[in-house]
């Protein structure tokens, strides 16, 4: 952008970004619904006047990374796993317990997208979020974004694409400890390693098989 505000483009992406539930969360439109239905034909159904703004959403990747070594991919079986939920709180997430996290393709695990009337709403919903949020078997962001949104910069908005270099030491360095929703995790694991001991191994390998297997084996037999 220049000084009179025009707007050069050096790369265009035509597809969507994935940032864009942020915008289907303060438009309230659903962007990929909108794609299917200009692919099978059909007229866009909004115009630019018609979209309204409301509230604010913040976007968090998961990734099988860990931020203490420079954000180095994470490779493993990710043992257990527990998504938060709850008002404001969208979680587009491809994993599973049981699952491997292997190092051929990109590390990203799931997005994390919370929605607030205001930016400290959001904010609190993000932190809420981040808590509740349990992966065990890799290392992943979520310390990392747990010190991120306590950090007063980062709470006041005063952002820039400098802001790891500014306050790298502060979230590098920072320690995030375990509350009750990380000891009750632990619990779980445990017991869940208990259960599985004893099941089948027929058994066991169909409670780590992902609901997309589980739902595509059961269109087969019923010959859809």
């Amino acid at each position: 952008v220049d000084e009179e505000r025009n707007f050069y483009f050096l790369e265009m992406n035509t597809r969507l970004q994935v940032e864009h539930p942020v915008t289907e969360w303060v438009t309230g439109i659903d962007l990929v619904e909108e794609q299917l239905r200009i692919a099978a034909g059909e007229q866009l159904r909004w115009k630019q006047e018609d979209i309204r703004l409301e509230g604010h959403a913040i976007e968090v990747r998961i990734y099988a990374e860990d931020p203490s070594s420079g954000f180095l991919p994470s490779t493993g079986t990710i043992r257990f796993l527990r998504e938060p939920s709850g008002p404001g709180i969208r979680c587009d997430s491809g994993i599973y317990s049981g699952c491997a996290v292997e190092p051929y393709y990109d590390p990203l695990l799931s997005k994390l997208i919370v929605w607030g009337r205001d930016r400290g709403e959001a904010l609190r919903r993000l932190r809420r979020a981040l808590q509740e949020y349990q992966i065990f078997g890799v290392e992943t962001t979520i310390p990392f974004f747990l010190r991120l949104v306590e950090h007063p910069a980062f709470q006041k908005g005063d952002l820039s694409t400098h802001f790891l270099q500014e306050h790298g030491e502060d979230l590098m360095n920072g320690t995030v400890e375990a509350d009750e929703a990380f000891i009750g995790a632990l619990v779980s694991v445990w017991a869940q390693a208990r259960a599985r001991q004893k099941t089948t191994a027929e058994t066991d390998h169909y409670t780590h098989t992902s609901n997309w297997k589980r739902l595509g084996r059961e269109w087969m037999l019923r010959g859809i």
